[in-house]
């Protein structure tokens, strides 16, 4: 009898923790089964909504060197260096966007004006590339491809700038421009936006005293170092790979300052376009051409242009 009673107990027991081991089986089965749908579920949220924030930077390296020494041909020695810095920084999130943008370059070149090769101390490095800009545009639907919107720019440059290599035209925030202003955006594509703008203020600053000379160069008056303007502002961006490898930077401004007349002598433009042809993995070709007109800087049209190799880096 007692045998009976212990088997029956043993028998009992073992069904017990069979029942208890395959309960833990189910609720890990699950559980397993609920992590699973929600870690799904948090993927499939990740790459169906898009990101509020858009990224893009890009820094190109250019170099160039060329030595002559007993050339038939005749020719100049010369070494040259540059980097071009452009950041895109964007938010677009239901009916609000902010654009966000910076670009930074700077160059030096050495040129053999003495026939004693390029390092020779009688020979110095000249700036030919020297540029700060900053934008940022907050705008707000207003119906169809038409945004409210508000607009900061700065302009200026790093380095001392030289004519002749003699007389100083330029150095840090000397001069300086910063607009502000609001108006209208018009933007059809995410590549292409017109910015309209009757109300602007656009302050120019010349924080050395020696660039403040009797000419008014700048628009300011000797003993002061800036000059406000109110007027209107328009601005014309393009940015895209407009072919295969084939990337292009576009922009045109116009700014008139009310208190001066007539309209057209008085319309300061600045016209830039930076292109950027994808060679391989490693190296890009770049052209870049800026024409600008600003009366109170002198009555002439200004113009630089570049072409070089560079390579492209990318993050």
């Amino acid at each position: 009898m007692k045998k009976t009673l212990i088997l029956i107990a043993l028998v009992l027991f073992v069904t017990n923790i069979t029942i208890a081991q395959d309960d833990i089986k189910k609720d890990a089965v699950t559980a397993a089964n609920d992590a699973a749908t929600k870690a799904a579920k948090s993927i499939s949220d990740t790459t169906t909504k898009p990101k509020a924030w858009t990224l893009k930077n890009n820094l190109t390296l250019n170099a160039e060197q060329s030595m002559y020494e007993n050339w038939e041909q005749g020719g100049v020695g010369n070494l040259s260096f540059s980097a071009f810095f452009k950041g895109f920084y964007n938010y677009s999130k239901k009916k609000v966007s902010w654009d966000n943008s910076v670009e930074l370059s700077y160059g030096k070149m050495r040129q053999d004006d003495n026939g004693k090769g390029i390092f020779d101390n009688g020979n110095k490095f000249r700036k030919n590339e020297d540029k700060i800009e900053l934008n940022s545009i907050f705008g707000y639907k207003a119906f169809s491809n038409w945004n409210y919107s508000a607009l900061v720019n700065f302009k200026s440059q790093f380095d001392n700038g030289y004519k002749n290599d003699t007389i100083l035209v330029s150095s840090f925030l000397s001069p300086a421009y910063l607009i502000t202003s609001l108006g209208l955006e018009y933007k059809p594509r995410p590549y292409l936006s017109v910015l309209i703008s009757p109300l602007t203020g656009r302050t120019t600053f010349v924080l050395n005293e020696d660039l403040i000379t009797p000419d008014n160069a700048f628009g300011i008056e000797p003993g002061r170092h800036s000059y406000f303007a109110f007027g209107s502002y328009i601005k014309i961006f393009f940015e895209k790979e407009v072919f295969k490898n084939v990337h292009v930077l576009s922009k045109l401004e116009f700014f008139n300052d009310y208190n001066k007349a007539p309209f057209f002598p008085h319309t300061d433009i600045n016209f830039e376009t930076f292109i950027t042809m994808k060679v391989n993995k490693y190296l890009s070709a770049f052209f870049n051409i800026q024409m600008a007109y600003n009366k109170d800087f002198n009555s002439n049209l200004q113009f630089k242009e570049r072409f070089g190799i560079s390579i492209p880096l990318s993050f």
